[in-house]
């Protein structure tokens, strides 16, 4: 049973338009410097991992379900001692995806969600860590603070 859970999206958050820039063609989609600070969040909470980016379409539970970017970013979460328990549902809008999930999962006891999307969150608003892709490198200290003080606090 999971009592804690990040509900996390990819782009804007683990990369950034300043990375996009800088990166060589050896470097992957996944700025692997905003990894510690999403183990950061992990390791202080105990939370557990959800895809709700559009690349959870490439990953499944099974490795040997996933695709090659899959299992790249099997390998990438990996490497920074991180893994994804699980995935949203692609049901159109991430709120209601995200509705869905903790609807199968009455475990849950609290929740983030670290997106860089704008607007249409509903009641999950209170929850959200909003993370700015064009201004700085995605997910930084203020965003894991924030992240740490919803998932522990009262």
């Amino acid at each position: 049973m999971v009592d804690k859970v990040v509900f996390l999206d990819i782009d804007g958050v683990l990369n950034s338009v300043k990375y996009d820039r800088e990166r060589t063609a050896k470097d992957g989609n996944i700025d692997i410097s905003r990894l510690p600070l999403l183990k950061r969040i992990i390791e202080a909470t105990g939370a557990e991992i959800v895809l709700v980016s559009s690349w959870r379409k490439h990953w499944e539970r099974e490795e040997e379900m996933c695709d090659g970017i899959g299992r790249e970013i099997n390998k990438t979460f990996r490497s920074a001692g991180l893994r994804i328990y699980d995935k949203t549902p692609a049901l159109g809008e991430r709120a209601e995806e995200i509705t869905h999930w903790l609807g199968e999962h009455t475990g849950v006891a609290k929740y983030v969600i670290i997106d860089d999307s704008f607007g249409g969150w509903g009641a999950h608003e209170p929850f959200l860590v909003k993370t700015n892709c064009r201004i700085g490198r995605g997910l930084e200290e203020v965003h894991v603070a924030k992240a740490i003080e919803i998932l522990n606090g009262a």
